[in-house]
């Protein structure tokens, strides 16, 4: 049997916010229903001690869906590994991870995605590229106002 071919994509944006403040708000999920339009609802499942089990409750295009992540939280490097634990086709499986760079007085963050799709169909694999870079592009979008501009996240970053 042949290997899947694993697909990639990365999304980068710089925010003018010191990378412990920044990472802390990519580490704690309870405040993510503020930065992503589309979730509604974030449930803890368990912690193993080295990583947290998680479920999202979101609603994309009219439809509800939950997605189960495992997510490994390293704040000396400030960098979560993540994985989805269940998968839609045409994805086989999916996983990433977000990194918070110091870059100056701010912080460049970066949410690199790794991915596979049913029989390593281009199309099925450029339509996931697609959905990620709306997703992450927003999601980042987010993160830097919250982080610069607004208290989005219930708390002061400044």
């Amino acid at each position: 049997m042949t290997e899947l071919r694993i697909w990639t994509a990365r999304h980068t944006i710089r925010v003018t916010a010191p990378p412990k403040r920044v990472y802390e708000a990519v580490a704690n999920v309870d405040r993510w229903p503020a930065l992503v339009g589309t979730l509604n609802a974030v449930e803890h499942l368990g912690f193993d001690g080295a990583c947290e089990r998680v479920r999202f409750a979101k609603r994309v295009d009219g439809v509800d869906h939950d997605l189960t992540m495992v997510r490994e939280l390293n704040p000396r490097r400030l960098r979560v590994r993540f994985r989805q634990v269940n998968v839609v086709p045409p994805v086989v499986s999916m996983g990433g991870i977000w990194l918070v760079l110091p870059k100056g007085t701010g912080s460049t963050v970066v949410i690199d995605h790794y991915y596979r799709v049913l029989d390593d169909c281009p199309v099925a694999a450029a339509g996931v590229e697609a959905d990620l870079a709306e997703e992450s592009t927003s999601m980042l979008a987010a993160l830097r106002d919250a982080m610069e501009f607004h208290d989005l996240l219930g708390q002061t970053y400044r």
